[in-house]
């Protein structure tokens, strides 16, 4: 059984900090701006305000971080696969005008073990990203003897970070054929598989904890609304990168991926189910656990999906869209001088390195 805990939203802060944030937030906003042209600068996504309540009671607006809404452009190279072969990207924003028009939806994310105030280093990115989706619902998923272990001051901080946290069974689905006993990514990568089945959105979209968001994520949820199953593929060469993916939830999704696991074993040699590694060419990382799964259920074998849902109304589309715009993970197969100011999904690298073209946090640009 599966209970979502509703809980409620922001951090309290003295005038001083307020303040402070305020200044630096504008000064940022005012210097960072320039580097625009006039058109950019036309359809950056400006800060609104959210009200709070400081420390001597009084509500206040702290805004929001800009997100660009810039059009995306062609940043990978042969990023994007149909699950046998190499294709074009899928071209999100034409198919976000296939989606509702004011859609419900939520960012998923989870988390594992006991948690720590650091979990979440780009949570402000998040709520921006959110406000900008009609409000949508921050979700963190956990086991339920996980979230047992909260202590009340961490409760109290999810209550001020406006986390929903929703309540799930089991982190490897329930008798599933292939598992290892340990040094396996498999129970972090396979709860997320209950993102598929929240019902009551018209889209939902799991991140990993350490995405930035940089720029508006409506196309992907407008798309996703419209019966597609998004995901990029990985930072370097795997198939299928499983820190994001985006689709319509559905009870029939969960339990198709619940029935893939019991009855497909996996090798090294052929995959989960005996598909094979096409495109890939072979095992990459990530290949035993989601990663895997995720591309051989959802793209080698989609038709056990449609399957599931053929008397549901619910016409199901895998595709692929451009990692180095929606889910940047380093300048692995990305175009030479990608415009960063493009990137909507900022996931690796957390650090600059020795690549001066590499696309960074927010806080590490120049």
């Amino acid at each position: 059984q599966e209970q979502t805990y509703v809980v409620e939203t922001m951090f309290d802060r003295t005038a001083f900090h307020m303040f402070k944030f305020q200044l630096f937030v504008f000064l940022q906003f005012f210097f960072c701006g320039t580097a625009y042209d006039r058109t950019s600068r036309q359809v950056l996504i400006r800060h609104e305000g959210r009200a709070i309540i400081n420390a001597s009671g009084i509500e206040e607006n702290r805004p929001f971080q800009t997100l660009h809404s810039l059009p995306a452009v062609r940043g990978c190279k042969n990023c994007c696969n149909d699950g046998h072969s190499y294709t074009a990207c899928f071209d999100v924003e034409k198919c976000a005008k296939d989606g509702p028009e004011n859609g419900k939806y939520a960012l998923i994310f989870s988390y594992q073990g006991k948690p720590v105030p650091s979990m979440f280093p780009y949570l402000e990115s998040a709520k921006s990203a959110a406000h900008r989706l009609n409000n949508a619902d921050l979700i963190m998923i956990m086991t339920k003897s996980d979230i047992a272990m909260i202590e009340p001051d961490m409760r109290e901080q999810l209550n001020r970070w406006g986390i929903k946290l929703h309540e799930v069974d089991w982190q490897l689905p329930p008798n599933m054929k292939f598992t290892r006993p340990e040094n396996w990514c498999g129970q972090k990568d396979f709860i997320r598989l209950h993102a598929l089945g929240m019902e009551g959105y018209d889209a939902v979209a799991y991140y990993d904890n350490d995405i930035e968001f940089q720029g508006d994520l409506t196309p992907v949820f407008k798309c996703a609304a419209a019966g597609n199953f998004l995901t990029t593929n990985g930072g370097t060469g795997e198939a299928l990168n499983v820190g994001f993916f985006a689709l319509r939830p559905h009870k029939k999704i969960l339990a198709a991926a619940e029935e893939f696991a019991r009855t497909a074993d996996y090798s090294e040699q052929t995959g989960w189910g005996g598909n094979g590694w096409g495109p890939s060419g072979g095992y990459y990382v990530g290949g035993e656990c989601g990663q895997g799964f995720f591309h051989h259920l959802f793209y080698k074998q989609r038709s056990t999906i449609q399957k599931a849902l053929e008397k549901e109304n619910y016409n199901f589309s895998s595709y692929q869209i451009d990692r180095c715009i929606w889910n940047y993970q380093t300048s692995y197969d990305c175009l030479e001088k990608l415009d960063c100011s493009r990137v909507r999904a900022h996931h690796k690298p957390t650090l600059p390195g020795s690549d001066p073209d590499e696309c960074l946090k927010r806080k590490f640009r120049k």
